[in-house]
């Protein structure tokens, strides 16, 4: 399973989430999966996803959000684990695309792959699970609570590349407007 594979399915199971993306491959993977989606992707400060998506979650309690993360991203802001755990945002799952190496930067390995979902379930509060298949994401998304962190297991084949430069202008204005049709529908 490759980047693009989960964010295919992640797009499939549930194509009524509001997605933010941290740089690099995650958004890559999801600008790709989703042909530019109206999503919010992230093309700056590394470890900057999953803050940004707990504010998204907060903001729309009635929304299902999804950060899609690198491993090495979140490396890069695993405390905000403990603010997940605190804060427990009933409709926010984190999907981290794991890989153990920093993808965007050259494939350096990271230090301490693969503990994520250890790091999750010691604060006691997330449900978390690792997966290695199309079919392990559709079980884990159907059967963990919520906040919940899916460590999906990629290799690098059919890395989506680069991300081609977004205009953050229009990111805001094509994500401004799902929110806004997804408010309109659950009205």
């Amino acid at each position: 399973m490759n980047a693009r594979d989960v964010a295919v399915a992640l797009l499939r199971l549930m194509p009524d989430s509001i997605f933010v993306s941290s740089l690099g491959t995650a958004t890559s993977a999801l600008r790709a999966a989703s042909h530019d989606g109206p999503h919010f992707y992230l093309g700056g400060a590394m470890g900057s996803a999953l803050p940004a998506a707990m504010g998204v979650a907060d903001a729309l309690p009635q929304a299902s959000v999804v950060a899609l993360v690198g491993d090495g991203e979140l490396l890069m802001s695993t405390g905000m684990l403990w603010s997940l755990s605190a804060y427990r945002p009933r409709n926010l799952i984190v999907v981290v695309l794991a890989n153990g190496v920093y993808g965007i930067t050259g494939g350096q390995p990271l230090p301490l792959p693969g503990g994520f979902v250890q790091a999750a379930e010691s604060l006691g509060v997330i449900a978390a699970r690792r997966v290695a298949s199309e079919q392990g994401v559709r079980e884990a998304l159907a059967e963990l609570g919520r906040p919940a962190l899916i460590e999906a297991k990629v290799n690098q084949d059919g890395w989506p590349g680069p991300s081609p430069f977004v205009d953050p202008a229009a990111v805001r204005v094509a994500f401004r407007t799902r929110v806004d049709a997804l408010a309109e529908r659950r009205v």
